[in-house]
């Protein structure tokens, strides 16, 4: 994998020392990959994309990801920074927004660049770690720099420069058409974006001139991807929340006149903001569900900010693209009990999240699978009751261990993760003396429980599924207090859980 090169290089604000670079392309066959590194991967992801071509992490990676890593992809394993790496902060911000130090970033890069890399030597397990192609953006967010950058501290991100000072003061020209909130996201309820759009105030008048749209968020200068993007955003799939950030300008119309204004736009408590994503097939009932899901603002749609990702970039319903991870998506069956080995297709997923950094705006991120029927408010009345904790908490959901329809992680979890998959994949294979036959959601359990000692917590109001023992009538949705049931593969029987699941809510 790895050559010794000479001096460090640089990465976000800080360096990283020069124990080991990754060489500037990383090729399957690639010479430097151990034979039993090739080994490892081959048995233990046997559904990676082995027919893809030569993985230009240079093209397709980090680079354009805004690293700024033109010719080396640093792994620095054992620096001086890596005992700290794993001392996560836990500042937030009043909005409750943690921010990333930079030794965070710098441990992010390691981890998450050293599975991409290992595996993509092996002939394709290609994590995809670059941005999007640009109908992705709407959702995409700020670039994996601003991310890494998200750094310093709550008080470095929120101070306001005084050329942001002169652009205020311009923008306030259009105070009585333009309602403006400045160091804010709108999530979702993508209508379409324009590319090139000078000023907020500019991005607000596009939108007012759109007969669909009641909302917008400019992306500031300098700021990645989402640069003098304009995203106009309209009254579908449910109302906005307001999201800190200090890369966008959003704002409303003011335009009481068309369909669906004024529009709500919701401020979450501390603790309560919800990044939920699903992975969907390319074939099969899942994209239909997602449409209905749409139809009936439920299941993701009900979050806070959603993203749905698959192996192709598609538009599943208006404004809603895929994210594009490299993986087959097929997995066997198998190991003790007969389910899907999914490990691998779910590390290159969590390796996008974790690329894209849209999860350290929110205090939880929600992997929901598209067959279940989940409850994005009911699910917000069980977190209320847990804090963050500086080593992440994440929730068990089954007295058998964590199924994955269903899994909940705190922001500080995510970070977990993000720093030690790939520490967790060598030391369960040499427990297991091989791949250990489990799905991802007994990996991720595993890892986070026996390996990276992330305080976890049983809470079985998450899940109804008919592989946790469920009570009797389980899946007529009675129960009021469960977030989520599974699985309702079929439509009406989708829509009738759904109907079902309101009523309790209401009676």
């Amino acid at each position: 994998l790895c050559e010794a090169q000479a001096g460090p290089v640089p990465i976000g604000r800080g360096t990283i020392g020069p124990r080991t670079q990754l060489l500037h392309e990383v090729r399957p066959g690639a010479k430097a990959m151990a034979a039993s590194g090739k080994h490892i991967f081959k048995e233990l992801f046997p559904e990676v994309a082995t027919d893809a071509p030569s993985v230009g992490l240079v093209e397709h990676g980090l680079t354009g990801s805004g690293f700024g890593l033109r010719h080396y992809r640093a792994l620095d394993a054992v620096d001086q920074h890596e005992a700290s790496s794993h001392s996560l902060p836990t500042g937030c911000s009043e909005h409750g927004e943690s921010v990333a130090s930079s030794r965070f970033g710098q441990g992010i890069v390691r981890r998450v660049v050293t599975i991409a890399a290992a595996a993509a030597a092996v002939g394709g397990f290609a994590i995809a770690l670059g941005r999007g192609a640009s109908s992705d953006r709407p959702l995409e967010g700020p670039s994996l720099r601003r991310t890494v950058e998200l750094a310093a501290s709550t008080n470095e991100s929120n101070k306001t420069s005084p050329k942001a000072h002169k652009a205020n003061n311009q923008e306030q020209d259009y105070g009585s058409v333009c309602q403006m909130d400045f160091d804010a996201f709108f999530p979702g309820n993508d209508l379409h974006h324009v590319d090139n759009v000078p000023s907020a105030g500019s991005c607000c008048l596009l939108c007012r001139h759109d007969e669909e749209c009641l909302a917008w968020s400019w992306g500031k200068p300098g700021r990645g991807n989402s640069s003098n993007v304009c995203f106009l955003k309209g009254a579908l799939p449910r109302s906005l929340t307001k999201v800190a950030s200090s890369d966008f300008v959003s704002g409303q119309t003011l335009q009481n006149d068309k369909f669906g204004s004024p529009l709500k736009v919701i401020e979450r408590k501390v603790g309560q903001s919800l990044y939920c994503f699903s992975l969907v097939q390319r074939q099969g009932y899942e994209q239909n569900l997602i449409s209905l899901q749409f139809a009936e603002q439920a299941s993701i749609f009900q979050c806070d900010e959603y993203r749905l990702f698959s192996n192709r970039k598609m538009e599943l319903v208006r404004g809603v693209f895929t994210g594009v991870v490299n993986s087959t998506l097929q997995c066997s069956l198998g190991g003790e009990f007969g389910t899907a080995l999914n490990t691998g297709i779910f590390l290159a997923v969590w390796a996008k999240v974790v690329e894209e950094g849209r999860f350290l705006h929110h205090d939880w991120t929600v992997k929901v699978d598209p067959d279940a029927v989940f409850l994005a408010p009911r699910l917000r009345r069980i977190v209320q009751d847990y804090k963050e904790r500086q080593e992440g908490v994440y929730l068990n959901n089954c007295k058998f261990g964590l199924h994955g329809p269903l899994e909940v992680f705190s922001r500080n979890a995510v970070k977990a993760w993000a720093l030690g998959a790939g520490e967790c994949v060598e030391y369960f294979w040499k427990l297991c003396s091989g791949p250990c036959g489990w799905g991802e959601d007994m990996f991720i359990d595993q890892c986070m429980k026996r390996k990276l000692n992330v305080y976890r917590i049983n809470d079985y109001r998450q899940l109804y599924e008919d592989h946790c023992s469920p009570p009797d009538d389980w899946d007529d949705c009675t129960d009021g207090d469960i977030a989520a049931f599974h699985p309702f593969k079929k439509i009406e029987a989708y829509k009738k859980c759904l109907v079902s699941a309101a009523k309790a809510e209401t009676g």
